[in-house]
């Protein structure tokens, strides 16, 4: 119990970080299911735009 009250704030931080990288990730995966890509949508000099958005 000591080890917790002694490092509440790094836990705390730790939380806290994993809390927005999964709000991160959750928001992504919604976005490709929706269809919407995160690149900008600027294909002109992309190496991927033959693959990217396929019709």
């Amino acid at each position: 119990m000591s080890w917790i009250m002694a490092n509440i704030g790094t836990i705390i931080v730790g939380l806290v970080l994993v809390c927005i990288v999964a709000l991160i990730i959750i928001k992504l995966v919604n976005d490709r299911k929706k269809g919407i890509r995160s690149c900008g949508g600027s294909c002109a000099g992309c190496a991927m735009k033959g693959t990217c958005h396929k019709k």
